[in-house]
């Protein structure tokens, strides 16, 4: 079974609250810390803007923006009935 990839940068706000979202809907996913001065190929591949977080679904659909990320997460399982839209 293939999990979720979010690449993702430790201090960033945007990125911290996409993880949550992830965490509280209890996905397991692929974290893959970012380097900002060294970032991966395969993120700018997928997401050229460069920009964290970004969400690749095992469905290979990219997410690249905090909101969106949470709205997909809690849309999988939301827990605590937590509607963001």
């Amino acid at each position: 079974m293939a999990y979720p990839v979010l690449y993702s940068f430790r201090r960033c706000p945007y990125a911290m609250r996409a993880r949550m979202a992830i965490k509280i809907s209890g996905i397991k996913c692929e974290l893959r810390e970012v380097v900002l001065r060294d970032k991966p190929a395969h993120m700018l591949e997928i997401s050229p803007k460069g920009t964290v977080p970004v969400l690749l679904t095992p469905e290979n659909t990219v997410i690249d923006e905090s909101l969106d990320i949470m709205n997909w997460a809690l849309e999988q399982n939301d827990r605590y009935c937590i509607s963001l839209k």
